[in-house]
């Protein structure tokens, strides 16, 4: 998808791409802002470089190893739900992975414009649209509910392990009682057909579909309801991708809680996911790229209140972003490169065919 589009009149970028290049800069300066309050309230920019600079960099090594499980892991979940297609092969969908969820964060139309990107590529290797916008939509439906869950046990834990204050534990355990059963509860009412008649009639009141009927609606619902559940198969298989689901967000935690060692932080594992879990939910803020921002405030916020010095905090989620953020949108600005010069071999490159006049 090119970023940059022209009117047939005129030279002039199109009133959309103009809006949304400035939603993206006015992004940009949010993020930065909120960047700049962090390091401030944590001591200044001296003290921020100076932890960085002695930072134990030993431990990036096997946080980079973690990073590209994460990815490893969800493109083996997108695998699993195409494994029929005999030319998407394992290393062409970790690829998918990085050019949605990794470069696809950074991007102006984020997440949309990675998604198209990816969809557009799995096009050509013989998935239809519909399949392929349903398999990044259950990969990303199977990755939230993982998320929640995890949370759910890491809030527990804490709440029972980590000896925090009486209050904070009763909150904590709380919350974890109310994410497991909200979980539990979606994902079972997901799995009946029920699911896509009330989504349906949800759709329903939106404006744009009033020329259809709700029985329309309904049909239309109950069929693609029928049409996620053949391509979630077996309650094994279903299983089956839960795992890898899990495990993304797992090794994702596990280079943030080695970030934090290099940064000489020494904190329970079960505290990481909880902070993990906040810097998650806040990188979904709008207008801000990939959570820019957002995230280097909620995960050092989290970790000060179960005691770490904030400035230290902020060092190990600086370390931690430059891994999980801009690593990863570089391996899929290379993993698109890849993908389309493997579609100019395999149709040949027009750049070489003789001209036509």
């Amino acid at each position: 998808m090119p970023v940059r589009m022209l009117k047939r009149r005129g030279d002039r970028p199109s009133a959309g791409t103009s809006k949304k290049w400035v939603g993206y800069l006015i992004g940009l300066v949010i993020a930065g802002l909120l960047v700049y309050a962090v390091v401030v309230a944590s001591g200044g920019l001296r003290d921020a470089a100076h932890e960085l600079r002695h930072a134990s960099l030993g431990w990036l090594a096997p946080a980079v190893v973690l990073e590209i499980c994460s990815y490893a892991l969800t493109g083996l979940m997108l695998y699993m739900l195409h494994a029929d297609n005999g030319r998407l092969g394992w290393l062409t969908t970790v690829r998918v992975a990085l050019v949605v969820w990794g470069l696809g964060s950074l991007l102006p139309a984020s997440p949309a414009e990675g998604i198209m990107l990816a969809v557009s590529e799995l096009r050509r290797r013989g998935v239809d649209r519909q399949r392929a916008l349903t398999m990044l939509f259950v990969a990303g439906w199977f990755q939230f509910w993982a998320l929640v869950l995890m949370g759910a046990v890491a809030a527990a834990l804490v709440g029972s392990v980590a000896d925090p204050d009486p209050v904070d534990a009763t909150r904590l355990v709380v919350a974890a009682v109310v994410l497991a059963a909200v979980a539990v509860m979606v994902v079972s009412i997901a799995r009946r057909p029920i699911a896509g008649q009330l989504v349906a009639d949800a759709i329903w009141w939106l404006p744009h579909h009033r020329k259809m009927t709700r029985d329309e609606l309904r049909t239309s619902g109950a069929d693609a309801h029928q049409r996620l559940v053949s391509l979630l198969g077996r309650p094994l298989h279903r299983f089956g991708l839960a795992l890898p689901a899990t495990g993304t967000w797992m090794t994702d935690a596990a280079c943030l809680w080695i970030a934090l060692r290099a940064a000489h932080v020494h904190v329970l594992f079960s505290v990481v996911i909880l902070a993990y879990v906040a810097g998650t939910v806040a990188s979904w803020v709008p207008l801000l790229p990939g959570g820019l921002g957002a995230v280097e405030v909620a995960v050092p916020a989290v970790l000060h209140h179960f005691g770490v010095p904030l400035n230290v905090a902020l060092a190990g989620t600086l370390l931690w972003r430059g891994l999980s953020l801009f690593l990863p949108a570089l391996g899929g600005a290379a993993a698109y490169a890849s993908l389309r010069a493997e579609r100019r071999d395999a149709h040949g490159d027009p750049a070489h065919e003789p001209s036509r006049h």
